[in-house]
């Protein structure tokens, strides 16, 4: 028996686990058994901006057979093992990595296959972003360290937008900045912007996070300094300055854009964990907010450099990030539906300990 996890689209607090029939497995599939994946405030995102960019479709209950009006699947990044297949190159206990629903199982479809990987071929995810169709076999990708299967699912999806990000800024010579602030500073893909960001030691970072996150936030090292929202007034307005902006919270945008004024140069919109803020203010004075759209800037990238070439850049700054952050980050694995619902729940409150990293399996 599968079951999954099903998300009332206008309603993000209204969530139902229900039971699936499993069918007979279709020619060409594989039966995929998911587990473990992460569970994280970009996840909260994906939800956020599900109609505007179409992460709601990638697993669209009705294209899977399954009714429920108005219940979307959040995606979520983590590892799957293939336990049945009718697709004749890949063998049943072939281990992936990629987007998956949150549930037991789904079935794929193979299509593209290469010695790393394969995309999903089903025809309602033809039209999507192909980063979010691929699936990697983790016994053929060398960055897949056995060292860091834990980290792999909660880090690398956020690391590769933290990576894109830090290229975006350093192609355009940070935009005449003087100091680039990152808000919701403690959240993982904020954190591994700061660690590229401070490794190429071009611009003075700050990190802006909660007071009750301040010292969590200090003590990993990523930022030059860092500073809570409750002290946006005392920060150097002189400087010209970017944001790279995780959080989306309008009220925040608006007392930042009241203290820099034409000073701000960029303000790089990524996340929105503080969903249920007010909207980006208009701007009168200061660059207007720009969404930055992680899967673009990569197809940038890779057809400049190369599938290779993309991936040895990356690597060279993810393991080093992943090194660092093994010694600020702890890894839990709670078990069961009420552990898992805790969980989200905390996500959508803003509540979640961010030194902690969340693995789960149906």
């Amino acid at each position: 028996m599968n079951q999954t996890l099903l998300v009332n689209r206008n309603d993000f607090r209204n969530t139902k686990l229900v039971k699936l029939q499993e069918s007979e497995l279709a020619d060409h599939h594989i039966r995929v058994d998911i587990g473990p994946f992460a569970l994280t405030a970009n996840n909260i995102t994906y939800m956020v901006t599900g109609d505007m960019i179409g992460y709601w479709k990638f697993f669209d209950p009705k294209a899977y057979g399954i009714e429920a009006e108005n219940f979307g699947r959040m995606p979520v990044w983590g590892y799957g093992v293939v336990t049945a297949s009718k697709c004749t190159d890949i063998v049943v206990g072939t281990r992936i990595y990629g987007f998956f629903p949150i549930a037991k199982s789904m079935d794929i479809k193979p299509v593209k296959l290469s010695a790393l990987g394969f995309q999903d071929g089903a025809d309602h995810r033809a039209p999507l972003h192909p980063i979010y169709n691929t699936y990697t076999l983790t016994g053929n990708d060398p960055s897949f360290d056995p060292k860091l299967d834990d980290l792999q699912p909660v880090l690398r999806p956020l690391f590769t937008t933290s990576f894109l990000i830090d290229d975006f800024f350093a192609a355009n010579d940070c935009f005449g900045a003087e100091q680039i602030i990152l808000l919701s500073a403690s959240s993982k893909t904020a954190l591994g912007t700061g660690f590229c960001l401070k490794q190429r030691n071009a611009v003075k970072t700050v990190g802006l996070t909660s007071s009750g996150n301040m010292a969590f936030t200090a003590s990993t090292g990523f930022y030059d300094f860092v500073e809570s929202y409750d002290n946006i007034m005392g920060l150097d307005a002189n400087k010209k300055t970017a944001l790279i902006d995780m959080a989306g919270n309008g009220e925040v945008n608006a007392m930042l854009y009241e203290q820099f004024g034409e000073n701000l140069v960029y303000n790089c919109m990524v996340g929105k964990s503080h969903w249920q803020g007010a909207p980006p203010p208009k701007t009168h004075k200061g660059a207007p907010p720009i969404m930055f759209f992680a899967p673009d800037q990569a197809k940038k990238r890779i057809t400049e450099w190369g599938g290779a070439g993309f991936a040895k850049k990356l690597s060279t700054s993810w393991l080093p990030f992943c090194d660092s952050a093994k010694h600020v980050l702890h890894m839990s694995k709670p078990h069961g539906d009420t552990a898992l619902h805790k969980c989200y729940n905390d996500f959508l409150d803003g509540k979640s300990d961010p030194s902690q990293g969340y693995l789960f399996t149906l």
